[in-house]
């Protein structure tokens, strides 16, 4: 903020209006005429608390605004209360934001003025009818002047906007705490927590001199600059794909995210919830994104990212304890358990729930959900295959030349991407060369073969494969009992087995046997 800014109409009669009753000694620090006043013991015994009295007697310059004791009594301030590094921590915010770095008089104080105090939080100014008040506080006497800066007493004590409890909403559920200059967000911040970021230079902070990016009610710090510092803001949710690149955590899925072509799909109206892998995840998986070069592997990927994302916005406040089994934005299902350990999703743990976004929300996850393997169809997918026949690695033989099976049962006959194109023809018996008409084939030969059949009766089925007969490839199946022997039904007069068939040869031999000899003896 501008420190120069001054109003100059109202010098007169703000000088006029603020009684300057307090004794003070310019030439002594604002801690010493702090101290001095009689009215200021509980601001000094704070200041010292916080280890700030050594800063405020240095060169400034600085202005001061000064509760008095009966504003420390209001507060209901309680020194002992602050008793560790966080409490202390938090102390020294809410003395911070007491005082401005630079000399500001009473002149150049202006209405709706706005000013950065030492705690990295904004502080405004109003004038009503002649009377001056920062935040809720009122100015009771100015230009109290010192050594180092300038002191205005003031009638209450300045809680810090980060400090604050809200007095009403905070805005449409689902916002973010964004940054202005980096376009980053911070996952799971409140708005409190939003508006705690402070710059401070060279401060002493639990006997460390520190420079950097203090949140006061996280208490960490971050060694970025000072304009970054200060581009933390309460803002709107955006979409899914934008709110994933502004985690700064997510940076290999906002890839793959464009890379399977589906920013638009998470960019859009509809709502989703996406269980999102941190860049840890995808490189603990090991996935390669420049690998997915052609279209059937980037559709791999789509499968792959649409597995963490469920159709809808659901809160971590909407899961019940247990298991339920959810389905993907790919088709799948996967479980979702919630117990005293967490929640957990597949194998992956969520780290970080419920980060809004325009169009859902997001949850954040330690490993790469991968979907289960789609069991493709097999060439008998549905058939119940008794014994299974293929074709032998010499191209002229069956694996198995003979089988045996019950009736009912089925066999199959499986070769595939073969040197040579078979196929399976009926033949009339072992070994023929005689093929069925109209018998059991597995049609034109060829190099992938998958063909079954099912023997509903005892029988010898023969069968041979049409391009290598030659070579003999046969086979066999013998279903059941096989096939029965035929029956030859013969005449008495035929059969070699009867007396008067017997009878009959004798007497031709012996006719012919007498006529033989009866030709000798002419």
């Amino acid at each position: 903020m501008n420190t120069t800014r001054v109003l100059a109409v109202l010098a007169c009669l703000l000088i006029s209006v603020l009684p300057v009753n307090v004794s003070a000694d310019a030439a002594e620090d604002i801690p010493t005429n702090a101290a001095a006043t009689g009215s200021h013991n509980s601001l000094v015994a704070a200041l010292s608390h916080a280890g700030l009295v050594e800063a405020l007697q240095g060169e400034g310059p600085f202005t001061v605004f000064a509760p008095t004791d009966e504003a420390f009594a209001e507060a209901g301030f309680n020194l002992s209360e602050f008793d560790n590094d966080d409490d202390n921590a938090t102390l020294t915010s809410i003395l911070l934001y007491h005082v401005y770095q630079g000399a500001v008089d009473a002149a150049s104080v202006t209405d709706g003025l706005t000013v950065e105090m030492m705690n990295g939080e904004n502080a405004t100014f109003s004038v009503v009818n002649g009377t001056v008040s920062v935040g809720d506080a009122e100015v009771t006497t100015a230009d109290v002047m010192a050594s180092n800066g300038i002191i205005h007493v003031i009638d209450a004590v300045l809680t810090p906007p980060s400090l604050q409890e809200p007095s009403g909403p905070t805005g449409p559920p689902g916002e973010i705490c964004y940054n202005i200059i980096t376009h980053t967000i911070v996952p799971g911040a409140t708005e409190a927590e939003c508006g705690a970021y402070m710059y401070l230079e060279d401060f002493e902070m639990n006997g460390q001199n520190v420079t950097g990016c203090y949140n006061s009610i996280t208490h960490a710090f971050a060694n970025v600059s000072q304009s970054v510092c200060d581009g933390y803001m309460w803002a709107p949710p955006v979409n899914l794909a934008m709110t994933a690149a502004a985690t700064t955590v997510h940076t290999a899925l906002v890839e793959a995210l464009n890379t399977a072509e589906l920013v638009a799909t998470l960019s859009g109206e509809d709502n989703y919830t996406v269980f999102a892998p941190t860049d840890e995840a995808f490189a603990a998986a090991g996935i390669d994104l420049a690998s997915f070069d052609t279209a059937e592997e980037i559709a791999v990927l789509a499968d792959i990212l649409l597995y963490h994302v469920v159709a809808g916005e659901t809160l971590s406040s909407d899961l019940s304890e247990g298991t339920t089994t959810v389905t993907t934005a790919n088709g799948d299902t996967v479980d979702i358990t919630v117990d005293a350990n967490g929640v957990m999703i597949g194998g992956a743990t969520v780290t970080l729930a419920d980060v809004p976004a325009s169009n859902g929300v997001i949850h954040v996850i330690d490993a790469v959900l991968l979907p289960p393997a789609d069991e493709s169809p097999g060439p008998f997918d549905g058939v119940d295959c008794a014994v299974t026949i293929g074709a032998a690695e010499t191209g002229y033989a069956f694996t198995l030349p003979s089988v045996t099976i019950a009736v009912g049962e089925t066999v199959c006959w499986l070769w595939e991407d073969s040197a040579m194109p078979h196929n399976v023809r009926q033949i009339d018996g072992p070994a023929s060369t005689t093929y069925v008409e109209g018998g059991v084939t597995s049609g034109v030969a060829a190099s992938t073969v998958a063909f079954s059949y099912t023997f509903t009766e005892d029988m010898d089925f023969y069968y041979a494969c049409e391009p290598h007969i030659g070579l003999k490839m046969f086979g066999e199946v013998i279903v059941g009992e096989g096939s029965p022997e035929p029956v030859v039904e013969e005449s008495a007069e035929s059969s070699e087995d009867t007396p008067g068939f017997l009878v009959t040869l004798t007497a031709v031999a012996l006719i012919g046997a007498a006529f033989a000899r009866r030709e000798r003896s002419l």
